[in-house]
């Protein structure tokens, strides 16, 4: 076969990085899933059923994670209830499976605090389905430019990866897809859609699950060259002999066959390897049964060393090169997959398919009236029969392995540490610990291996700044966003709430234990809060709210202290500056408010205290007793309106009470014979009034009560 490099290589390492760099989120958002991306494909069990493996990043305090599937198009799958997939989610990140049937699904997630759904997301297009590896050589790795045809479904997908330049032997970056256009370069090697194109539509046309295509094929490549590299040997080119570039790269071909079976097949399981060669071990070198029998089995058996695993292959029987056919060939294919128990089916018999050939004398093509590669598709289609999906053993995806995310002590870095069940841990900054410390923002994911180099990806840990919270304030919740008084004080029956002021995507801890925003304190003491954010990091204490609880006010005592007063007075001190007290008459507040207050109903009285206290810093609280014991008061009518006393008055000081509200009256006191003797005015008489009439003789005497519309007098007789 002749090399054959006239190809239109497709750019892709920029996109892969833009992909991977878009993980990281701004805090605005509350959940995102990092794994799977969009378009992939995850094989199924032969009961069409298959387990998803998710993970994300969540940025602000969550409880929980629910999950679903909807399908992207009525009738392309089997829609599930929402699922609790994680609960007590810690660290920043969720991880979780869901089982889901065959099918082209929506991947949703919500995220649950304190009972309320408080964020969301998607990702589009993830599959249920098969999984397939194509190798072998130029008829299985294709050619752009000859005709092939994209897939019209949507669900037909490819590995988006190029080795063709680089041909490195490490890990492909975080898998990405794309639809399989046309011009589609199916990583790591695969150029053009191909016949694969036509293959996963009539795939997903029959079974209606969404395919995936990863191509490791490599042209003018015989089978000693797959089997020699299999065992680290440099392999010649058979066609490059005695040029620069005779010797394949190092490892190559087979290492992209090893390296798809251990990273794409761990990630996203597989259904069998599709295998098309043949051609070049006919022409030009005429390989024996045994010989090409032997190197089959051995490359099959190689790759299951290699992996402990046991994939499916699919021989094509292929050997048409040059207008020969070789019956050894055919017959090596059909002894391996005749071979008891190998999990190896047959593939298309494909010498007899667009003779003569579109290129070469071996390579297929597509031209008007004769679409070799579609009918090369066509015959792959038919090989891969209900019985093949029923009969072959797929290997399903490996379980994303978990990872654990703790503040150290300083609250400044993170610890991140995966489980020890593998042989070697890489992380993305090139570390190679089981753990990783972490002091700067970024994107943190690590690349696990077992003991036979089978990889595992770990969920992404998307760490933003800053690591350790700024110190929260705290407010009065009648006063949110202003910072609180640093003393505050409170009456012994009331309560205080505070508000703590955190840094979006925190929670509080106060230094009671409480875990809530907002906290209601009754007990005197200091108060202060931590933010903590998603990864247990937490700030600095706040500076605090000092708590001065006042004693409950002492219950005045009601007394009648006069023809119309009564008087509440307090059994002792309390501390505070002036007390006022409520009256109230039957359960009815009146408006007076001092110590002693004229009363003209007959009803039950009580009263309560109220007394103003002042800190430090110049803030005022005033509390309230309870009621007194009511006091009951009758009216007394004999009076007229004016009452004085005590009458007679043995130290000349006289107490006189108005039913009226007086202004701007005047008392004036006279002798029996009407000779004016003393005058007193009351500019507002609204209150008991005492005079002092002890420069006055021992006699009778008349008090007069004047005022507008007003004017009474009683007779007093002043003893000694």
């Amino acid at each position: 076969m002749k090399n054959h490099y006239s190809l239109k290589r497709l750019l892709l390492f920029s996109l892969v990085a833009i992909a991977t760099s878009a993980i990281g989120q701004s805090t605005s958002q509350v959940i995102k899933i990092t794994y799977p991306e969009s378009r992939a494909v995850f094989q199924r069990e032969n009961n069409n059923i298959s387990t998803i493996y998710l993970s994300g990043s969540y940025y602000q305090p969550i409880d929980s994670v629910q999950a679903r599937v909807i399908a992207e198009v009525a009738g392309q799958g089997f829609n599930t209830d929402w699922t609790t997939i994680q609960r007590n989610v810690q660290g920043g990140i969720f991880q979780g499976v869901i089982r889901a049937q065959g099918g082209w699904y929506r991947l949703e997630v919500q995220a649950f605090a304190a009972g309320a759904v408080v964020g969301s997301d998607v990702v589009r297009k993830v599959g249920v389905g098969e999984v397939f590896i194509i190798t072998g050589q130029s008829n299985a790795q294709g050619f752009q430019n000859f005709g092939a045809v994209g897939a019209a479904d949507d669900r037909v997908n490819c590995v988006t990866y190029d080795n063709t330049q680089a041909n490195s032997l490490g890990d492909p970056p975080a898998p990405t897809f794309q639809q399989l256009s046309a011009s589609s370069l199916i990583g790591p090697r695969g150029q053009s859609a191909w016949c694969w194109g036509v293959l996963g539509d009539l795939i997903t046309r029959q079974y209606n699950v969404p395919v995936l295509f990863i191509n490791t094929a490599w042209q003018a490549t015989v089978i000693k060259n797959w089997q020699e590299s299999a065992d680290g040997k440099i392999t010649k080119n058979i066609f490059a002999l005695g040029t620069p570039n005779e010797n394949f790269p190092v490892g190559m071909p087979y290492a992209n066959l090893v390296i798809a079976l251990r990273y794409y097949c761990s990630l996203q399981g597989l259904r069998a390897v599709l295998w098309q060669q043949g051609e070049n071990d006919n022409v030009p070198l005429h390989s024996t049964r045994k010989d090409y029998g032997l190197a089959m089995q051995y490359l099959i058996n190689r790759t299951r060393q290699d992996t402990d695993r046991y994939p499916a292959w699919v021989l094509a029987r292929s050997s048409y090169n040059d207008g020969q056919i070789s019956q050894d060939i055919i017959q090596a294919q059909n002894d391996v997959i005749n071979t008891y128990n190998n999990n190896v089916f047959a593939g298309p018999f494909t010498d007899n398919i667009q003779i003569p050939r579109f290129e070469g004398n071996v390579h297929f093509g597509n031209k008007p009236g004769d679409e070799g590669l579609n009918k090369l598709g066509q015959a792959w289609f038919e090989s891969l029969n209900a019985i093949f999906f029923t009969s072959s053993r797929p290997l399903l995806p490996l379980p994303q392995p978990s990872v654990t995310v703790a503040c150290n002590a300083a609250n400044n870095g993170l610890t991140l540490t995966l489980p020890n069940l593998y042989k070697s841990y890489t992380w993305k900054t090139g570390q190679t610990t089981q753990s990783l410390a972490v002091t700067k923002s970024g994107v943190y994911r690590a690349v696990l291996k077992d003991a036979y180099g089978n990889t595992y990806l770990s969920p992404a840990v998307d760490v933003q700044n800053p690591i350790q919270p700024v110190v929260p304030t705290i407010s009065l919740a009648r006063n949110p966003g202003q910072a609180a008084a640093a003393q505050q004080q409170i009456c012994a029956d009331s309560t205080l709430s505070l508000v703590a002021t955190v840094p979006p995507g925190t929670a509080s801890i106060w230094n009671t234990g409480s875990v809530n925003r907002n906290i209601t304190i009754a007990n005197a003491g200091s108060y202060s809060v931590q933010a903590v954010n998603v990864y247990g990091c937490k700030s600095a204490q706040s500076s605090p709210i000092t708590l001065t609880v006042r004693p409950k006010l002492p219950v005045p005592v009601v007394e009648q202290v006069g023809t119309y007063s009564l008087q509440a007075t307090m059994p002792g001190p309390t501390g505070g500056q002036g007390d006022q007290y409520d009256w109230r008459r039957a359960g009815e507040l009146i408006p007076q408010n001092t110590p002693v207050v004229k009363v003209v109903v007959t009803a039950n009285y009580s009263a309560r205290s109220r007394t103003t206290f002042t800190l430090g810093s110049g803030s005022t609280l005033t509390c309230v007793s309870n009621y007194s014991v009511p006091k009951a008061f009758s009216f007394d009518q004999t009076t007229g309106g004016l009452s004085v006393y005590p009458n007679p008055s043995r130290d000349g000081v006289v107490t006189i009470e108005t039913i009226e509200n007086l202004k701007d009256a005047e008392i004036s006191v006279h002798s029996t014979t009407g000779q004016p003797l003393a005058t007193f005015p009351v500019p507002s008489f609204n209150e008991r009034k005492a005079i002092d009439l002890s420069r006055l003789a021992p006699g009778t005497y008349i008090i007069r009560v004047q005022s507008a519309g007003f004017n009474l007098s009683r007779r007093i007789i002043l003893v000694r």
